[in-house]
């Protein structure tokens, strides 16, 4: 038995439709589940762009490089400062990118 069984029919003009499914559309959303979080007065978010998550990966991977070169050089009384500057470069020029991608 559906969880759903009933329906709304909703008559929309076409400015409103193609609102409407461009809202779905960077929701990452169906149209149903869209509908019912704005019914449940939910927060929406839009879906991140493929650049950004590949960002935040990038960012991730530098950190843990640069997590594993800190604990190396605890353990071992030293520091490989070209290998730890090249990441903390890199962390940088990713950071820009970041931010460029997320205000534009």
């Amino acid at each position: 038995m559906r969880k759903r069984d009933h329906s709304v029919l909703v008559r929309l003009t076409q400015q409103e439709l193609d609102f409407l499914e461009n809202r779905v559309r960077r929701s990452g959303l169906s149209r149903e589940a869209y509908l019912r979080a704005l019914i449940h007065e939910k927060s929406i978010k839009e879906r991140p762009s493929p650049d950004l998550c590949k960002t935040l990966t990038l960012l991730q991977q530098i950190s843990n490089n640069m997590n594993q070169i800190a604990r190396r050089a605890n353990a071992m009384n030293f520091i490989d400062t070209d290998t730890y500057r090249e990441n903390a470069a890199s962390l940088e020029e990713l950071k820009g990118k970041l931010l460029e991608v997320m205000y534009g």
